[in-house]
């Protein structure tokens, strides 16, 4: 399973590209993106004193957390089955940058 990021060379070019063609830009980040999908690993930890009365119980961790080695893979996947429920596809520029047909222009 592969997880990518977008290079800035693509981000760059392709807002400049909307900026030339007069089109409105529109910037986003996911807060907590790998909060959105459960890991595939078993791995288990301890709880810590802000648990009160569950400290030192041993707990299954069932979201892909950040640090995990597959939580960004699993992401990406995820993020690219949204993507394409919205009708977005890879570009063949970079597989990271997501495109979609608007009618008089290509929303990324």
């Amino acid at each position: 399973m592969r997880s990518g990021v977008v290079s800035t060379d693509v981000v760059t070019t392709a807002m400049f590209m909307g900026m030339l063609k007069g089109l409105k830009i529109c910037v986003a980040d996911i807060s907590f993106a790998y909060l959105m999908v459960n890991t595939k690993e078993k791995m288990y930890t301890n709880l810590g004193p802000e648990f009160d009365d569950w400290v030192e119980k041993a707990v299954l961790v069932k979201k892909a957390l950040y640090g995990l080695i597959g939580s960004c893979a699993h992401f990406h996947k995820h993020l690219c089955v949204e993507l394409e429920k919205l009708g977005f596809y890879p570009s063949n520029a970079d597989p990271d940058l997501w495109m979609r047909d608007a009618g008089d222009h290509y929303e990324y």
